[in-house]
């Protein structure tokens, strides 16, 4: 049985339902929301799209096997935030909160900063529902996914130029259809990105601490199709699956899956980390033009 992108044994999360009406554009459509300033820093929006329409639901047939699911991303989610983001991916949903903490960990002696996330499924991401975490027992599976998440954003920072800080990043899955890691970690780059234009305009940051823009990806092979950015339906009957974490320019930082009907060979698994890969650039073209670029 194949663990679905969102690493959740199928008789503890069951199959999520999918909302009602989804945007989709062919191959791709991308309608990023963003923030407009505004005194209480409250969310307000900007949409662009292309030749939008509304359909019933997302499905691969919507876009080619080795297309990204469709993406909207809105900022200013919550008021009085420095940075939060609500990073749609298909009918996958994540809610990413990033700020920035006084003080670093007291086991971190180097005169160096820290980041750290956080990731946990809402109760109503998935049906049936899920219990509170208060009310269930610890959650291996969250605590492997935050520290996937925490490895990434820290990837693409220098800790040097962040002294005496802490970024925090808190994801939270409002709706699960698949990918809830990978979506966590692009929607981490977008809020970091915001998080830190603020803090360099405002003078807590003398140097753009990023130094690469970290995404992820998945792919899989299901019925001896290649497919990217896999959906809990495609991904609990795949036979290899995996998340590809790295740059669009092809350096990696993470690669996590595996088979699950048997080896297969290499050049097979190499055919699915390209396939990923290639899904990473796509995915940052998508999401380039509306991200803060780094300073030089």
């Amino acid at each position: 049985m194949a663990a679905d992108i969102s690493g959740t044994p199928h008789d503890q999360y069951p199959h999520p339902v999918a909302p009602s009406r989804v945007r989709c554009s062919g191959k791709i459509l991308l309608s990023f929301l963003q923030e407009v300033a505004l005194p209480s820093g409250c969310y307000s929006r900007i949409q662009s799209s292309r030749n939008r329409e509304e359909v019933t639901l997302m499905a691969r047939e919507d876009r080619s096997n080795d297309a990204p699911r469709s993406i909207e991303v809105s900022t200013g989610i919550i008021c009085g935030i420095d940075s939060s983001v609500q990073y749609r991916c298909g009918n996958t949903t994540i809610l990413c909160v990033a700020s920035l903490e006084e003080g670093t960990p007291k086991w971190n002696t180097k005169p160096s900063g820290w980041a750290t996330a956080d990731y946990q499924m809402m109760p109503y991401s998935v049906t049936p529902r899920l219990d509170r975490v208060s009310h269930r027992s610890p959650d291996g599976r969250a605590t492997e996914i935050k520290r996937l998440i925490g490895r990434s954003l820290r990837a693409g920072l220098d800790l040097s130029l962040m002294p005496g800080y802490t970024i925090r990043v808190d994801c939270d899955v409002l709706h699960a259809d698949g990918g809830t890691r990978t979506a966590s970690i692009n929607a981490c780059a977008v809020a970091v990105s915001l998080l830190i234009q603020q803090h360099l305009t405002s003078g807590i940051f003398a140097t753009d601490p990023r130094r690469a823009l970290i995404l992820g990806m998945s792919a899989g092979i299901l019925d001896q199709e290649l497919l990217v950015d896999l959906d809990y339906e495609e991904d609990s009957s795949a036979s290899l699956d995996l998340n590809l974490i790295g740059t669009s320019t092809g350096e990696v930082v993470e690669v996590v899956g595996g088979c699950e009907r048997g080896p297969v060979a290499m050049e097979t698994m190499q055919s699915v980390i390209d396939a990923a890969r290639g899904g990473i650039v796509q995915v940052s073209q998508m999401l380039d033009e509306h991200l803060v670029a780094m300073s030089p």
